[in-house]
């Protein structure tokens, strides 16, 4: 089963890119190569088109909020929002300040679509609605000079993203509309076209060093693209991303020249199409990646992991937890747990507690951890019974004294 985490990421990812990539389209791409009859009819269309875009953003990012909510403290959705946890959430994190930040960016956004002569002002708006993602994501988790790099390059491909995969159906309905439009119309889409390639491939040089960029921060090595999970979806996300690369390139070099012939129009119109189901797919792909631990990522501490342990790096945006169990197979092992603020710095709590479930039910094992001087806390004669992929559960009680839940899988070996 699909975690709803993933979907409701790609959905909240799609929904911006295609808003903001709509008005790239409109204020660069169809508003400066004219105005032809009916064009009024065609910028009706975008601009609901965005509105529409806008409110899915808007529901999504509160679905995220209630999800994200929901699984760090544990409890149900509803309990979240009727004991005003989810409100914490928003006052005390950076997930919180990036979210309401970026609904208020949605909401400026719908309202100056109201005011066709404000371009800059929507496309700056769009602009802030996409980068600031990336503060949410695993670049705005990066600590250093690195994680500097990693953002900026971050923010960039997503702008590159949303002007090209985001106005991919604009350029549909532009072209669907000249299929049935007059000369005059067919001449406007020539020039239109031609201001979508050149953007498209502006866009496609951004998203190839800014992708290139962000492999190497969070995956680290060739290697690590075929020997890690992570990795193998990277290679995915690549091939998809190079699929896309191919038809477009189709697009420019063959079909283009051939406007404004009814053929090349109709083929481009089904290209278009094509591009945005394969982007699609690449955003289903954003949307899992953005739930998994990148191969190479990069913490503000030195994690030492014994050989022959099992480790995993538990990620929110409140509280992370990285658990070390030694040694990591079956039979008598110690637990050892550093409990970390977002910014990498301690988490302070005075108490946490560690439960690790079984591949299947029965025999859970539920210990409170003890603190140790370096500020690590530490659980001892763990008995497991068995290998596999168990489930380990962090519980931390905050100064607020609210409980926070952290879980992942963790691989233990046989003996």
């Amino acid at each position: 089963m699909i975690d709803p985490l993933i979907l409701i990421r790609a959905t909240h990812l799609a929904a911006t890119a295609l808003a903001a990539g709509t008005v790239a389209f409109l204020a660069l791409v169809a508003d400066p190569a004219g105005a032809p009859p009916g064009y009024a009819a065609l910028r009706r269309r975008l601009n609901w088109t965005i509105w529409i875009a806008l409110a899915v953003a808007i529901l999504s990012g509160l679905a995220w909020l209630l999800w994200l909510s929901s699984d760090i403290y544990g409890a149900p959705v509803i309990e979240v929002c009727l004991h005003g946890d989810v409100w914490t959430v928003i006052a005390e994190t950076r997930f919180g300040l990036v979210w309401s930040i970026r609904l208020i960016l949605a909401v400026l956004l719908g309202a100056l679509m109201l005011w066709p002569a404000e371009r800059g002002l929507q496309l700056g708006a769009a602009a802030g609605l996409l980068i600031l993602v990336a503060l949410i994501g695993h670049a705005g988790a990066t600590p250093g000079t690195a994680g500097t790099v990693h953002l900026a390059s971050d923010m960039m491909h997503l702008i590159a993203a949303g002007g090209w995969l985001g106005a991919l159906p604009a350029l549909a309905l532009m072209l669907a509309q000249a299929r049935r439009g007059d000369e005059r119309w067919r001449s406007f889409t020539v020039e239109a076209t031609r201001r979508f390639s050149v953007l498209g491939i502006a866009c496609v040089s951004v998203l190839l060093a800014s992708g290139l960029v962000n492999s190497w921060n969070l995956v680290g090595s060739p290697h690590e693209l075929v020997a890690t999970g992570y990795g193998r979806l990277v290679l995915l996300k690549m091939g998809l991303f190079a699929a896309m690369l191919g038809i477009a390139a189709t697009n420019r070099f063959r079909l283009t020249p051939q406007l404004p012939a009814p053929g090349a129009l109709k083929a481009l119109q089904r290209n278009s199409l094509a591009e945005t189901a394969l982007g699609l797919c690449v955003l289903l792909f954003v949307g899992l990646l953005g739930t998994l631990s990148p191969s190479n990522h990069a913490h503000g501490i030195d994690a030492q992991v014994p050989p022959g342990a099992a480790f995993v790096h538990i990620h929110t945006n409140i509280a992370m937890a990285e658990v070390t169990i030694e040694p990591g197979r079956a039979g008598n092992a110690n637990a050892h747990i550093r409990v970390l603020r977002d910014n990498f710095s301690e988490y302070p709590t005075g108490f946490v507690e560690l439960t690790l479930m079984p591949p299947v039910p029965g025999g859970t094992i539920t210990r409170t951890a003890a603190h140790l001087p370096d500020g690590t806390w530490e659980v001892n004669a763990l008995d497991l019974p068995q290998s596999g992929i168990w489930t380990v559960q962090v519980k931390i009680r905050g100064d607020d004294k609210k409980l926070i839940v952290l879980d992942a899988p963790i691989v233990i070996d046989p003996q």
